[in-house]
């Protein structure tokens, strides 16, 4: 009977193992699963937002999946925003045929039509009058419901932001910026 009940003991304990050691492979291969998935996801992501174009047809960042995108938020009363006209344009000119680069401006109309609570700039007429006067000739997007501005906490005019072909903010700028400036943060997106 001893003899009998041992191998059935060493059976029962090797069974007992491998069935362990697979639950330890699975949880493990679960884990390197896991991990794989994390290191997909975007490290600090930029937030979707909605814009409406000239057409009233609604833009979202995931229309620009893939791309280098640069957002330039402005107003026509700003001083700062007026003087460095000039040199996005100039900077656009350079990147407007570059098929991984986005180059947007965006402000927020006062008309009703923009559902905007808190607009920062006067009606859709006179924005395109003064971007007509100041040449600008990069695509400008009007804020809608406030959205983008609550999205990314735009408290001040200019302010410049930065996104990366992956979704990742890469820079969210209060402030002016020359031409240089521009030109430099638009070489660090990936």
């Amino acid at each position: 009977m001893k003899k009998i009940i041992l191998p059935l003991v060493l059976a029962t304990m090797l069974l007992g193992a491998c069935s362990n050691n697979q639950t330890k492979s699975s949880s493990s291969s679960e884990k390197t699963s896991q991990k794989h998935q994390t290191e997909k996801t975007v490290k600090n992501p930029a937030p979707s937002f909605k814009l409406k174009d000239d057409k009233g047809k609604t833009v979202s960042l995931d229309d620009y999946k893939g791309k280098k995108v640069y957002i330039n938020v402005w107003a026509t009363w700003c001083g700062p925003c007026m003087r460095e006209i000039p040199g996005l344009e100039k900077v656009y000119q350079t990147y407007k045929n570059k098929k991984d680069f986005i180059f947007l401006s965006v402000t927020s109309p006062n008309d009703s039509k923009y559902e905007n609570n808190d607009p920062i700039d006067e009606d859709e007429s006179t924005i395109l009058s003064k971007a007509e006067d100041e040449g600008i000739t990069y695509p400008i997007l009007y804020d809608y419901q406030d959205n983008f501005a609550q999205a990314y906490g735009v408290r001040s005019v200019p302010t410049h932001i930065f996104i990366n072909s992956d979704g990742s903010l890469l820079e969210n700028i209060a402030g002016g910026l020359d031409e240089s400036s521009l030109e430099y943060y638009l070489k660090k997106l990936k």
